[in-house]
């Protein structure tokens, strides 16, 4: 398997060489919360809340749609294909939402199961069938098949794909949080807006924007992570498959 700094060292690559195509499609996500945005703004009227769970809605699909199509994408970007076709898999990422919910429900129902019994065992069944939904995205399985795939893509590798599921995306994280925190503090010192009134129970609405801003153009870099980490896994399952089968052979 690919170490977390070679997985994180193409995810930046990938960001960066595609940016304007990966920044461009998170940007629609900005367009329903601007909406909750100018709705939300103190105003004691039921329309505006109505208006406000609109659009909270549909903040919340587009996610998930871009959540699908972007690994797709990402998936063609590997590939080194020069004619994408974005509108099959804009396509695709709308009609397979529905198994993808599925699956993530499956998920959620094992490891709430797992957490009940015992943390141990809900860590376990996180790392089996991290890969779930993504298996549904790129591997064309649906619900209890996606989540076998799932499981069969971790076996003798737990720690290493534990490792990696941790790792990559905190760095990430941590990376971005630096970014944000560095840039709201600027703006803060240069307005004279106190720590507190920042870490408050009512932050400044910009402090929360430029937030929001950053997080919308950073979610494609986590996209592009666990999409190469499952490739990589694949890719790596499909070989000790071909190994083994040889080895069966031989033995014959």
């Amino acid at each position: 398997m690919k170490p977390v700094s070679e997985l994180l060292k193409q995810s930046l690559q990938i960001y960066k060489n595609y940016f304007g195509l990966l920044a461009g499609y998170a940007a629609w996500l900005l367009l329903p919360y601007a909406g909750i945005v100018l709705v939300s703004l103190p105003q004691d009227n039921t329309l505006l809340y109505v208006l406000s769970l609109l659009f909270s809605l549909a903040q919340s699909l587009l996610a998930l749609w871009l959540g699908i199509f972007i690994p797709l994408v990402v998936r063609e970007l590997v590939a080194d294909n020069k004619k994408i076709p974005f509108s099959v898999l804009q396509n695709k990422a709308w009609q397979i939402i529905p198994s993808v919910v599925f699956v993530a429900i499956l998920e959620a129902a094992v490891f709430l199961g797992g957490f009940i019994l015992l943390i141990i065992p809900g860590l376990i069944f996180w790392v089996w069938f991290a890969m779930a939904q993504l298996t549904v995205v790129l591997g064309d399985k649906k619900g209890l098949e996606a989540m076998a795939s799932s499981r069969e893509l971790s076996r003798g590798r737990f720690w290493q794909m534990a490792w990696r599921l941790i790792a990559g995306p905190s760095a990430i994280f941590i990376i971005i949080m630096l970014v944000t925190s560095l840039l709201i503090s600027i703006i803060a010192a240069l307005t004279g807006i106190s720590v507190d009134t920042l870490l408050g129970d009512n932050p400044p609405l910009w402090s929360e924007i430029i937030y929001t801003i950053i997080e919308t153009f950073s979610a494609p870099i986590i996209l592009v992570y666990f999409t190469l980490l499952y490739l990589d896994l694949t890719t790596v399952t499909n070989h000790e498959s071909c190994r083994n089968h040889e080895s069966a052979n031989v033995g014959e």
